[in-house]
């Protein structure tokens, strides 16, 4: 089983969304090797559960939660609240780090609380120095410099990496980093790597289609 979570960041209209959504209906297959995950801003969470409800292996994701549990805390959307909403959430992704300065204490604390509402945390890191919670099923790699750069890191390098972090036991390994639909086949040659974690070629429905289309062949072989 593979898993190619989309991650649409801070992008889309209602509008957009429902275009997205009517296109991805139109023409996706489901595969019995690959399930999808669609993070997207919250806004939108509750419309898009809405509209593939019934679809096999097809789910929706927060792109990140509080650190909070409840409470006076405005602004703030906890995993309480997206716990019957959403099956995954990504925690810890780079840009979070980066721009709003998420420590690994404040991350650990997210993947508890993911855990206790039922939410599948999948915990992103840099690199071998960002420590991983012992308890998440799923890590996703994404080397900060192939982000959005179109420069996707080789599979020898991804898997290199892999050997270096401390993963928990049996957990998936995912990879994310400029991944698209004609780089994704390089990846399928290993057993290294579990899923993928599209930005960009996400945003377009005929491409994100294309991707899944391309891990699905590759799979099924």
């Amino acid at each position: 089983m593979k898993f190619i979570l989309a991650n649409w960041k801070a992008n889309k209209t209602i509008k957009e969304v429902q275009n997205w959504l009517d296109t991805f209906l139109l023409g996706y297959r489901p595969h019995n090797l690959v399930t999808i995950s669609i993070c997207a801003p919250y806004p939108f969470l509750l419309y898009i559960k809405e509209r593939i409800l019934g679809l096999k292996n097809v789910y929706v994701g927060a792109q990140t939660l509080s650190a909070f549990e409840q409470g006076s805390y405005t602004g703030e959307v906890t995993a309480r609240s997206l716990s019957e909403i959403v099956k995954f959430s990504l925690i810890g992704h780079s840009e979070r780090r980066s721009t709003f300065h998420e420590t690994n204490e404040d991350l650990a604390i997210k993947v508890k609380l993911a855990v206790k509402y039922g939410i599948e945390p999948v915990y992103c890191v840099r690199d071998e120095k960002d420590p991983i919670p012992h308890d998440v099923k799923y890590v996703a790699y994404e080397p900060v410099w192939a982000i959005g750069t179109g420069k996707n890191e080789k599979l020898e390098d991804v898997v290199n990496m892999k050997k270096k972090l401390s993963l928990p036991k049996n957990c998936v390994f995912i990879y994310g980093g400029s991944v698209n639909e004609q780089n994704v086949g390089q990846y399928l040659t290993s057993d290294e790597v579990g899923g993928f974690l599209p930005g960009k070629a996400s945003w377009d429905a005929k491409q994100f289609l294309s991707l899944i289309q391309a891990a699905s062949l590759d799979e099924s072989k």
